[in-house]
């Protein structure tokens, strides 16, 4: 049987010395953002090509395009998960691929909340113990933990729900527990990877409807990654990515 080659990432080269015109009002900037990957000898795949992007505090922002159009990789440099191979990516002010792998996790704790597609919830744990679980890592007291389960649970509602295994709750609900925990740490960021893929159309509603009513009483800043143009649609602007570039920005009026 032939083997396949693994695919392989090119080493990043990290601008150190360039100077970027930072934003003061934004909370997410990207500067001509490259990353390649090495597929075999002489063959690469340039998953991002010179991605610039600039979304200030409070904004609902919308990443759509076709499948390997490069949502996902973009969505992975703003988290904090990945290096670029060059470019800059800045969250609050702060250069992301400058940090090392401890300084990293710890952005990713406190600063940006993930919503997954398959809601990545623990299902020996309860609803209540998957929610608390980033505030533990983050090395949180009890007392702060349980009041912001508590005061999230509530603000998403499903206060009810507590006690409950994932297995005994509906698509709908594991969704808005894993928005709960991505909440409780209260971060700057909230990043969403088609947070409505395994929904049905009327629960997948529910949820964008719910990420818009935090979006404007929390004046919490959200980056969605969609394929799909009816939620896409329903942020606030609406980037489209095709080939690894952002090829038209759309102003929704929501």
């Amino acid at each position: 049987m032939r083997k396949t080659k693994k695919r392989k990432e090119m080493v990043p080269v990290i601008q150190e010395t360039k100077d970027y015109e930072l934003d003061p009002r934004a909370m997410i900037q990207t500067f001509d953002l490259t990353k390649i990957y090495n597929i075999t000898e002489g063959i690469e795949i340039k998953a991002l090509n010179g991605v610039s992007i600039n979304i200030k505090k409070g904004e609902f922002v919308s990443v759509m395009g076709p499948s390997g159009s490069g949502k996902t990789t973009l969505l992975n440099m703003i988290g904090a998960l990945d290096n670029p191979t060059s470019g800059a990516v800045y969250i609050n002010g702060t250069n992301v691929a400058h940090m090392d792998d401890n300084q990293r996790t710890d952005l990713r704790l406190k600063e940006i909340g993930f919503i997954f597609q398959f809601y990545n919830l623990v299902p020996v744990l309860s609803a209540y113990e998957n929610a608390e679980l980033p505030m533990v890592f983050a090395g949180r007291t009890k007392q702060e933990i349980e009041k912001n389960v508590n005061k999230f649970f509530d603000l998403v509602g499903i206060s009810d729900k507590k006690d409950h295994l994932p297995s005994e709750l509906s698509g709908g609900e594991q969704q808005r527990v894993a928005i709960a925990r991505a909440l409780c740490n209260e971060p700057s960021i909230l990043i969403a990877d088609e947070p409505t893929g395994e929904l049905d159309t009327k629960m997948g509603m529910e949820i964008m409807k719910l990420l818009r009513e935090l979006n404007l009483e929390l004046n919490q800043t959200i980056l969605m990654v969609t394929h799909d143009p009816m939620v896409g649609a329903l942020a606030e602007r609406m980037l489209k990515m095709r080939d690894g570039k952002i090829i038209e920005t759309v102003i929704t009026n929501n």
